[in-house]
C-alpha cells in the first residue's frame, strides 16, 4: 500500500494577513485548517475545507481563455490561446481608441479588491478616465461622507481604549470577523457599548442601548442626539469654537429634531435616544464604528451619515485615544493602496450627474448607471468594458441588455458567470490559493500570501493578466511593466521590506520604516477641507445647491415622503443587504454545500405581518415592487420589525435587486436605496421549488 504525500502550506488569505495552513495531496487542495473564510472572504466556513475545495474546482470554473463564437449571450465560446487571447485585446482596445477616443473604454473591478490599485494603473495607461468598481454601490459614499466633514479618510475607532463604542448598523459576527474578538472585549473590561441597527443581530446582543430604528432614518436618529448634546450643554465648546465651521447653522437645523419628534420618525423611544446621546457624550472616550454600505443604501443615505459622523467632532473624540483617531497606530508605508490616482483629464461617466463624488474625490468614476451609459451613449459612446470579476447583479436584466450591446467586451473570473456569457473574451483567474500576493497588515506589518496549490487548467493571477494586457498594447507604467515579481518589490520598497525577507518569514515581518502613532494632528496640519476645518456645513455640497440641489448641512429628507411612493399599493418597507455568514454576496450561492441550505431566498417578515397577510412560517411568497416581483420561503421571525420585508440579495432562485427601481438612487453619491424600496407581499400557491 502507497502511503499518502500531504504537503502543509502556510498562507496568508485573508487582507489582515491572518495564517491558514493549507494541505496539499499531489498538487490538489484536500484541506484547510485555522480558516474563517473562502478566499479573500470575511464570512466564517467549516474549518475542514469542504467548502473552499467545492470552490476551488468548482464545476463552472473558468479554465482557459475562451472567445465567443455564437450570438453574444448564447453562452457558445471555444478555447484559445492566452497568445490570442492578448492579440485580440490589443487590436479591439487600440481599434476602439482610435475611433471613440480611450474614454469609450471603462476597466472594471468587481471582487476581489486586492488587484485594484494595479487595474487603476492600466485604465491610466490606457488613457481612459473610467476606471469603475464595485464600490459606486458599496463603502464610497460613507468615504465621501467622512471626507466632507473631515477632509481626509475615515479614522475608524479605537477600540482598546474606548470607554463606549457606538456601533452604527455593524453587524460584526457576519460581515467584519476579524473586529468580533475586539468587541468581545469591550464589554470584558466595563466599556459601554450603544449599537444602532434596525433588527437584532448577535452584535446587538451584547449592546447596553440598542436603538432599533426603522430603515433610513438614521440621520434622523443623529440629529436628535446632537439636539440632546447640544442643548443639555454636553458638547465640546473648545474644539467646536477652534475647529468646526458652520456649527450655529448646524445648532439650529439640529434643534428641529427633539427626541419626540425624532421617536415618530425612527419607532425609537425618546428616552433610549436621550440616554444613548447623554451616554455617547459623557462616558469618554467614546468612538463610533461604521460600516460599509448600510446606512447610505438609502436615497438620502449620504446625508445621513454625515448627520452620525458630526457627533465625533462635536463631542471632541475626533483624533484622540479611544475615540476616532486618524493614527492609532505604527505603520508601514508602501506605493500602492490609495496612492494610486485616477487621470481626470477627461471627463468621466457620471461626473455630471454627481459631481460631488469628483470633488471629494473618490478616484474612480461613478458608475452606477453605467448600463444606462452604454445603452444612451450618454456623455459619450462607451463602447468597451475590461472587467475583473464584473457581476451584472446590481441591476441583472438591465446590465445584462448593456453588456451585450457594447462593441467589445472581456471579463476575466473565476466562474463562467451570467455576466461572462455576454463577453466576446472570457479570461480564467486565479483564487486566492492559487496566487502570491504580498499583505499589508496591522502594526505596520507586511506577509507574503504564497499559493497553496498550482492555478487550475491556465488560470493566471489577475495582475499577471493585465501585465499582458498592457505589453500586447504596448503600453507604459513604471510599476507593472517589468513584470509581476518586480511589481511586489515596489510595493515593499518604502518599507524596507524585501519579497526574499517575506519567503523566509510566513509569520509575516514588520517594515523597517516605521511611521508612529500620532493624534490631534489637525493642531499642525488643520483639516484638509475648503475651510480648513471640520465642516458640519460642507462648503463643497454647496457648490451644488442650485443646480443638483444639495445641502451643506446634513440634511434629513425621509424615504417616504420624497420618494411620491403609493404607500397604499406598496405598504410594506423593502430592507436587502444584510450578510449570512456562509454566503458572500452572489459568489458562495455556486458552492453545492452551501447552496443546498436552502431551497429559495429567504423573505424575513415579523409575526405582526404574517398574521396580518395569512403566512406561516415555511410558506412560499411572492414580494412585489413596483418594479417587479420574486418568488421566496417565509421566515416569520421578531427580529426585525412590523411593516418590513428583509429579502437577502445575491440568490439566483429569487434576486432581491431585481426588486429595486434602477432610478432610485441617492442624488449625492449615486448610491441605489437597497436599504429602504417599497413592497407588498402576498402568500403564493404551490410548493416550495428549488
Amino acid at each position: 500500500m502507497n502511503q499518502r504525500v500531504i504537503k502543509k502550506v502556510r498562507c496568508n488569505i485573508c487582507s489582515a494577513g491572518c495564517p491558514i495552513d493549507a494541505y496539499v495531496e499531489e498538487g490538489t487542495l484536500v484541506s484547510v485548517e485555522g480558516s474563517r473564510d473562502l478566499p479573500g472572504q470575511s464570512g466564517g466556513l467549516c474549518s475542514k475545507g469542504a467548502a473552499s475545495r467545492q470552490y476551488v474546482y468548482n464545476k463552472d470554473r473558468i479554465l482557459y481563455p475562451m472567445k465567443r463564437i455564437g450570438k453574444k449571450g448564447s453562452g457558445e465560446f471555444e478555447r484559445i490561446s492566452w497568445d490570442e487571447a492578448y492579440r485580440m485585446i490589443a487590436e479591439n482596445l487600440l481599434r476602439i481608441k482610435k475611433e471613440y477616443g480611450p474614454q469609450a473604454a471603462a476597466f472594471y473591478a468587481g471582487y476581489p479588491k486586492w488587484y485594484r490599485p494595479a487595474l487603476l494603473r492600466l485604465a491610466n495607461a490606457y488613457g481612459s478616465p473610467n476606471y469603475c468598481t464595485e464600490s459606486s454601490t458599496c463603502f464610497q459614499s460613507a468615504a465621501m461622507a467622512w471626507r466632507s466633514i473631515y477632509g481626509n479618510d475615515i479614522c475608524f475607532p479605537d477600540l482598546m481604549h474606548a470607554q463606549t463604542v457606538l456601533v452604527w448598523s455593524n453587524n460584526l459576527y457576519h460581515s467584519n470577523v476579524g473586529m468580533a474578538r475586539p468587541y468581545q472585549s469591550l464589554k470584558a473590561r466595563g466599556a459601554k457599548i450603544i449599537a444602532v441597527d434596525p433588527r437584532e443581530t448577535v452584535t446587538t446582543q451584547a449592546a447596553d442601548i440598542h436603538l432599533k430604528l426603522l430603515p433610513g432614518t438614521d440621520g434622523a436618529l443623529a440629529l436628535s442626539m446632537a439636539q440632546v448634546i447640544i442643548e443639555e450643554g454636553l458638547y465640546d465648546k473648545e474644539f467646536v469654537e477652534k475647529y468646526v465651521y458652520g456649527f450655529e447653522e448646524y445648532k439650529a437645523y439640529v434643534n428641529q429634531f427633539p427626541p419626540e419628534k425624532a421617536e415618530k420618525i425612527t419607532g425609537v423611544d425618546k428616552k433610549l435616544i436621550r440616554e444613548a446621546a447623554r451616554m455617547y457624550a459623557s462616558n469618554g472616550p467614546a468612538g463610533v464604528m461604521f460600516s460599509a454600505s448600510p446606512v447610505v443604501h438609502n436615497i438620502n443615505g449620504m446625508q445621513n451619515y454625515r448627520a452620525v459622523m458630526c457627533l465625533i467632532a462635536l463631542t471632541g473624540n475626533y483624533d484622540i485615544p479611544g475615540g476616532n483617531p486618524s493614527r492609532p497606530g505604527p505603520v508601514s508605508p508602501c506605493n500602492e493602496y490609495g496612492k494610486v490616482k485616477r487621470l481626470d483629464t477627461i471627463e468621466a461617466i457620471g461626473e455630471k450627474d454627481f459631481p460631488a463624488w469628483f470633488d471629494l474625490p473618490c478616484e474612480e468614476a461613478q458608475c452606477t448607471r453605467i448600463a444606462d451609459y452604454i445603452l444612451k451613449e450618454e456623455p459619450y459612446p462607451l463602447k468597451a468594458v475590461v472587467g475583473f470579476g464584473l457581476n451584472h447583479r446590481m441591476w441583472p436584466e438591465h446590465f445584462q441588455k448593456a453588456l451585450k450591446a457594447l462593441d467589445f467586451y472581456v471579463n476575466v473570473d473565476l466562474f463562467f458567470s451570467d455576466s461572462s456569457k455576454m463577453a466576446d473574451l472570457v479570461l480564467p483567474a486565479a483564487s486566492s490559493f492559487e496566487r502570491d500576493v504580498v499583505l499589508n497588515g496591522r502594526g505596520g506589518m507586511f506577509f507574503l500570501s504564497e499559493k497553496a496549490i498550482e492555478p487550475v487548467g491556465e488560470a493566471k493571477n489577475d495582475i499577471e493578466i493585465m501585465i499582458g494586457m498592457l505589453r500586447a498594447m504596448q503600453l507604459h507604467d513604471e510599476a507593472l511593466e517589468h513584470g509581476y515579481e518586480k511589481y511586489m518589490e515596489y510595493i515593499l520598497e518604502p518599507s524596507g521590506v524585501t519579497l526574499e525577507e517575506l519567503r523566509a518569514h510566513p509569520e509575516g515581518v514588520k517594515g523597517r520604516v516605521i511611521i508612529p502613532p500620532a493624534f490631534k494632528r489637525y493642531e499642525k496640519e488643520g483639516f484638509h477641507t475648503p475651510s480648513g476645518k471640520v465642516e458640519f456645513v460642507s462648503q463643497i455640497l454647496e457648490r451644488y445647491k442650485d443646480s443638483h440641489g444639495y445641502s451643506g448641512l446634513p440634511e434629513y429628507r425621509d424615504f417616504r415622503e420624497v420618494s411620491g411612493m403609493d404607500r397604499e399599493a406598496y405598504p410594506l418597507i423593502l430592507n436587502t443587504g444584510s450578510r449570512k455568514p456562509q454566503l458572500f454576496h452572489a459568489r458562495t450561492y455556486r458552492v453545492p454545500w452551501l447552496a443546498g441550505l436552502e431551497k429559495a431566498t429567504l423573505v424575513e417578515i415579523h409575526p405582526e405581518d404574517a398574521k396580518k397577510y395569512g403566512i406561516a412560517d415555511g410558506d412560499m411568497v411572492r414580494v412585489s415592487s413596483p418594479v417587479g416581483s420574486i418568488c421566496g420561503i417565509a421566515a416569520v421571525y421578531l427580529n426585525s420589525q412590523p411593516g418590513i420585508v428583509h429579502v437577502y440579495h445575491g440568490n439566483a432562485k429569487g434576486e432581491a435587486n431585481d426588486l429595486i427601481d434602477r432610478n432610485y438612487l441617492d442624488p449625492i453619491s449615486g448610491f441605489p436605496g437597497y436599504k429602504s424600496y417599497f413592497c407588498k407581499i402576498e402568500k403564493e400557491k404551490g410548493e416550495v421549488k428549488a
